[in-house]
This record gives C-alpha cells, sequence and structure tokens, in this order.
C-alpha cells in the first residue's frame, strides 16, 4: 500500500483526534501507519495530561523508541513522572546514545538509580557512552556495528552474520579487527558473499578507510559523512581500537541541530534553549545578549545626536530612518542565513570567502539599485521633494549593498578566527547596518539641506 504525504497526514490527524478525545484503542490502531518520529511529533503537540498514559498504554518497545525521538528534556520529564519499573522497561529499549541523552536532563541521583538497575549489557553501554565529553564523536556514536576478526573465514563470518538481529545487516558493512579490536578494515556484504568460503576476511577486505577519533569534532565528521555518502563511520580510539560509529542518520541530525543552532544564533538568541527550559533558566539565556545589544545600538544612537541639528531644521527625515536601517538588516540577515547555512553543511569552506565576497557584492549592488530606485520614488511621492527622494533612495541602496556584503562575508572572517559565527554576526550585523545607514542617510541630507528645507 502506497503511503503518500496526504495520506501520512490524514493518519497524523486520526492520531491526534483520539488522543484529544482519550480513544486510546482507536489510536494505537493507527500506529502502524506511522513512524517513530512522527508520532513523537503529534505526542509533542498532543494534550500533556494523555501523553504518559497513552505511552504506558502502548507499552514496550514502540512507547521507548518513540520517547528516543522526543526532545530530551521532555523525555526526562516523562520518564521521571513514570514508575520506575515502566521508565526501565523504556531505557533498555531505547537505544544507548539517545538515554545517554535523556539521563542527562536528570538529577544525579535520579540518574544514577535509573541506571543502576538496568540490565546489565543497557547499564554498561550507556556507562560507555557517557565517558565521553559533549561535542566529541563518542558522545554521539553508536554502539549498533558488526566486527569480525581477521582471522576468521569468509564461511564462519556468514553463519554469525545470519544469527545477528536484521537492523544490524542492514548496515550494509563489517568492520575487521585483529586480536586486540583494533580496526583493521572493512569489509561489505556484498564482497562477502562474493568471497570464497575458505577465504580469510583480511585477503578480501579493504584498508583503505576512513575513521574518527573519539574526540574529534562531531560536526565535522558528520559534514565528511555527508559530503562523501557514507552509511556510516567508524569511530577509534587513539590506539585505533573500535568503539563505535557514527551513522549516517545520526550525521544529518547532528547537522540539522547545527544549522537550526546557527540560525537561531542570528537574532542573539541561545541555542542551548528549548521549549522545555523553565522561565527563570531562559531569562539567564537571553538576557545578557539582550544588554551587549543596548550598548551596541548605542553606537547608531551616538551619530543620530550629532545630526540633531539637520534633523530639526527638516523633521520629516527622522520618519525613513527606520526603513532605511530596517531594510538593511533584512537584507544583511538574507546574505547570513545563506553563509551560515552552506558554512554548517560543510557546502563551504575559508577559502570560500572572496567567492561569497564577490557574489555578494554583485546580488547586494543589484538588490540597492532596485531598491534604492524604488524607495526614492516614493519619498518623493510622499513628500513632492526629488532631493529628498534621491538622498532617501541612495542611502537606503547603499545601505543594502554594505549590509549584503558584510552579511555574506562576516562568518567567514568570525569563523577564522576561531568563533562561533551565530552568535556574534546577528549583534554586529545589525549595529553595522544602523551605523551605516543613519551616518550615510543623514550625512547625505546634511550636504543637500538646502534642497531638502
Amino acid at each position: 500500500m502506497l503511503l503518500l504525504p496526504e495520506r501520512l497526514k490524514e493518519y497524523s490527524d486520526d492520531l491526534a483526534a483520539h488522543l484529544a478525545e482519550g480513544r486510546f484503542k482507536e489510536a494505537k490502531e493507527v500506529l502502524p501507519h506511522l513512524s517513530h518520529t512522527r508520532l513523537a511529533a503529534v505526542l509533542t503537540n498532543a494534550p500533556k495530561i494523555v501523553v504518559l498514559p497513552f505511552l504506558e498504554y502502548v507499552g514496550g518497545s514502540h512507547a521507548a523508541l518513540t520517547i528516543a525521538e522526543f526532545p530530551e528534556e521532555f523525555a526526562a520529564h516523562l520518564l521521571e513522572d513514570t514508575q520506575s519499573k515502566t521508565a526501565l522497561e523504556w531505557l533498555a529499549h531505547i537505544p544507548p546514545e539517545k538515554s545517554v541523552d535523556i539521563l542527562s536532563h536528570m538529577t544525579q541521583e535520579k540518574r544514577e538509580s535509573l541506571v543502576s538497575a538496568l540490565p546489565k549489557q543497557a547499564a554498561e553501554n550507556i556507562l560507555a557512552l557517557s565517558i565521553y565529553e559533549e561535542n566529541t564523536v563518542g558522545a554521539e556514536m553508536s554502539l549498533d556495528y558488526i566486527a569480525v576478526s581477521e582471522d576468521q573465514s569468509v564461511s564462519e563470518v556468514m553463519e554469525a552474520v545470519k544469527s545477528l538481529p536484521s537492523p544490524l545487516t542492514r548496515t550494509g558493512y563489517l568492520y575487521v579487527v585483529d586480536d586486540k579490536k583494533r580496526l583493521r578494515g572493512v569489509l561489505s556484504l556484498r564482497e562477502l558473499l562474493a568471497g570464497k568460503s575458505k577465504q580469510k576476511v583480511s585477503a578480501i577486505m579493504n584498508e583503505d578507510i576512513f575513521a574518527a577519533r573519539v574526540f574529534d569534532n562531531p560536526v565535522e565528521i558528520a559534514e565528511r559523512i555527508r559530503s562523501r555518502h557514507l552509511k556510516m563511520m567508524p569511530v577509534v580510539t587513539k590506539t585505533n581500537v573500535l568503539v563505535g560509529v557514527m551513522t549516517a542518520e545520526a550525521a544529518l541530525e547532528l547537522l540539522s541541530y547545527e544549522l537550526a543552532e546557527d540560525l537561531a544564533g542570528i537574532g542573539a538568541g541561545v541555542s542551548d534553549e528549548s521549549f522545555f527550559t523553565p522561565a527563570r533558566k531562559s531569562v539567564r539565556m537571553r538576557l545578557p545578549w539582550m544588554v551587549i545589544n543596548v550598548f551596541l545600538c548605542l553606537a547608531a544612537v551616538s551619530i543620530i545626536a550629532r545630526f540633531e541639528d539637520t534633523i530639526a531644521q527638516a523633521a520629516i527625515l527622522a520618519a525613513f530612518l527606520p526603513l532605511i536601517t530596517g531594510m538593511g538588516g533584512n537584507v544583511g540577515i538574507q546574505a547570513l542565513s545563506v553563509s551560515i547555512r552552506s558554512i554548517a553543511l560543510g557546502e563551504a569552506r575559508m577559502h570560500d570567502y572572496w567567492r561569497a565576497l564577490r557574489k555578494e557584492f554583485a546580488v547586494g549592488l543589484a538588490q540597492g539599485v532596485a531598491l534604492g530606485y524604488l524607495f526614492g520614488i516614493i519619498a518623493y511621492m510622499m513628500e513632492g521633494n526629488i532631493i529628498l527622494g534621491l538622498v532617501a533612495g541612495t542611502a537606503l541602496g547603499i545601505n543594502v549593498l554594505v549590509a549584503g556584503v558584510f552579511g555574506g562575508t562576516l562568518p567567514f572572517l568570525i569563523k577564522r578566527f576561531g568563533k562561533d559565527p551565530a552568535l556574534l554576526t546577528g549583534p554586529i550585523l545589525m549595529t553595522i547596518t544602523d551605523i551605516t545607514g543613519v551616518s550615510i542617510y543623514l550625512g547625505l541630507c546634511t550636504i543637500f539641506l538646502f534642497g531638502i528645507v
């Protein structure tokens, strides 16, 4: 049966309606048609009073894998609110890399009590991943991979593969290790099937293999997985011991989060904040950036104050200031978003700075001419003064050009200095567009004041 997008939306809507009215039996009947990700999205928007009871009604691995797709803080709250026995059952089915992230949002006492009560293998997996610091490949890797000894024969490996769970075999890769679990090569299932039964896997494995270190930057590794179209990449220690893999799914998820964080930071937002962050903590995270913005904006205010005499002689000049600075900011944010997205997804590197500069100059010039001409006509029609129209249009056009160039190139410059381009470019860009817009506009108005008054 084909599941077209509109049909999936119907199933999602049906599920939401059943949940809103407390019809758990009917809601459960819809579940086979929806992925865990889509189910989590529906439950996240459902009345909170029905989410936990419904998951308990569904039970088992289905509920657990759905919880794994929730925002981490939300999942942690659910596990804390449910009975310990049920929470342990769910944690045992949640992938360990997801469990570590969810448990990090609980108190240390609650976290330790849950982990200590888990089955031995599940607890060991969680503890093995929790030793790695945040923002390392080790913290993002998966423990689900197939490793075989280099001394095994093709027939022995094929027999072992037959007994493995299907999710593992769907990866398509087998990693070959020595007796100390050091990575020696990689082998695809297709190559394994083509090999002779008595051949050792070391004879048919590929020794040229990309691998990541546990303490590498996960975003850089995710970009490499995406750019090389890999299904997964092995993760090794300093001594080349194989300890996990980063999958393509994890890489894409990480890149999407990175992009979301970068875009959140454009307006001096805080990427670590979520919908479930307590209000008091949100204030502590946001307020410092707003205080910084106040002082940055004072630069534009001081420039306006210097042109007080000009504004006093023609008060209408002040009416056009918000549009000139605002349009510059809007154009700058457009260019800024494209550059940050390209950097976050690995589409652009530091050496692409001059290419970005040339492109944004051309785009900014075209937009500046078009918008400046349009605004000049509007200003002339409003005031019937051709000099004012020319001055306003010229100021807007120049500010749009400057905003586009700075917006498109600032992320490269800030990245070069090892800083986060998203958290700094937003406030800096807005200050630049305000200062240039005000300076150019009021400066021209002062020069041509004789034709405006």
